[in-house]
C-alpha cells in the first residue's frame, strides 16, 4: 500500500530537511549538518554516546554543542536548569536555542518517517555558507523560560515564545507545527478541522502521545 502524505505537509517536511544542511543565525551549513547527524543518532540509539562520532579536530561544530544536542536528541541524561546553564556558558546562549530549533526539526522530520515505516532519508550536502549572524531582536527574561525571549517576555504562552530570541530558528519550528499540528492563529477555535481528524480527535492523539513520552507540559 502507498502511503499518502498531505502535500502541505511534505513541503514543509522538505523545506526543514533542506534547512538541517543550510546556514543557519549562529550556526554554518557545515556545522548544522553535522550537528543534525549527532541528533539523528542520538535520537534512534537513544544515547548522549552519539556525539563521540565528532570529537575530532575535523570536526566543523565544537564538541561541547555535540554533546549537546545528543543530550536533547537522546533525552539521557534529564536536562536541568544547571546543565542548560552550563552549555550555555560553553556555546553562547543564542546558539542554544538555535540547536533546540533543530533538534526539534531533526525529532519531527525522523518521527513521521519511521513511524509510518519509510526508509530515512539521507540529509543533504551542506554548502559552504557561514552563518547570518542577523542580531537578535530585543531581549527579555522570561517567568518559564530558561532562556531569554524576544520582549516583550510573557505575552505568549511559554511554549510559545521559546525560540523568538532567534527569529529563523522560530519561523521554522511553527511552519512545522502549523503543519503538522494546528497553525498557531486557529488554536483557539476547538472545532477547527482540515476535514481528517477532529479537533478532540487531535488533542487526543497529542495528549496519549505527550504521555507516553513523559512530556506533561
Amino acid at each position: 500500500m502507498t502511503l499518502a502524505i498531505r502535500p502541505d505537509l511534505e513541503r514543509a517536511h522538505d523545506r526543514a530537511w533542506e534547512s538541517l544542511a543550510s546556514a543557519g543565525t549562529w550556526w554554518s551549513a557545515r556545522q548544522r549538518r553535522e550537528l543534525a547527524e549527532t541528533a539523528i543518532a542520538a535520537m534512534w540509539s537513544g544515547s548522549a554516546d552519539a556525539d563521540r562520532r565528532h570529537h575530532n579536530d575535523g570536526a566543523a561544530a565544537p564538541a561541547a554543542a555535540h554533546r549537546a544536542v545528543a543530550v536533547m536528541a537522546s533525552g539521557h541524561p534529564h536536562i536541568t536548569k544547571q546543565w542548560y546553564q552550563e552549555v550555555r556558558d560553553e556555546i553562547g546562549v543564542l546558539e542554544y536555542v538555535e540547536l533546540v530549533g533543530l533538534v526539534c526539526s531533526v525529532a519531527s522530520l525522523t518521527s513521521l518517517r519511521n513511524t509510518l515505516g519509510l526508509p530515512p532519508r539521507e540529509l543533504p550536502t551542506a554548502t559552504d555558507d557561514g552563518p547570518s549572524r542577523v542580531p537578535a531582536p530585543p531581549l527579555a527574561d522570561a517567568t518559564l523560560n530558561w532562556v531569554p525571549v524576544a520582549a516583550p517576555a510573557d505575552a505568549d504562552a511559554a511554549v510559545v515564545q521559546a525560540l523568538t530570541a532567534v527569529p529563523a530558528a522560530n519561523e521554522m519550528l511553527w511552519s512545522l507545527a502549523d503543519n503538522q499540528y494546528i497553525p498557531d492563529a486557529e488554536m483557539v477555535d476547538p472545532r477547527w478541522t482540515r476535514g481528517t481528524l477532529s479537533r478532540v480527535e487531535m488533542e487526543l492523539i497529542a495528549t496519549r502521545v505527550s504521555f507516553s513520552r513523559e512530556c506533561h507540559y
